[in-house]
């Protein structure tokens, strides 16, 4: 059997999603040894750390900029992580 993650079995246990909110900034993992300053997608539905998909959680977050701004991002939930696929800012 093989066991590497393909795109079909991961699409099918976190279907992608559209979310509305702001993005703050936040420490994350406070008190860890992970601790680091983390966007977060703030929701009616609850708050997700944000990235995009594909990007290394290791480098700074290419959403950081946009800090302080409703967004529309589609994605889907890993864990605790909104990975984004899209995002636009939200016209006011």
């Amino acid at each position: 059997m093989n066991m590497s993650a393909d795109k079909t079995n991961r699409d099918q246990n976190s279907p992608f999603i559209t979310l509305t909110g702001r993005l703050v900034l936040r420490t994350f993992g406070k008190h860890s040894k992970s601790e680091h300053l983390g966007v977060f997608l703030v929701t009616d539905q609850g708050d997700y750390l944000i990235r995009p998909a594909g990007a290394n959680p290791f480098m700074q977050n290419p959403l950081m900029p946009l800090a302080g701004k409703t967004i529309v991002a589609t994605g889907c939930i890993e864990d605790y992580v909104f990975l984004a696929q899209t995002w636009k800012e939200e016209e006011a």
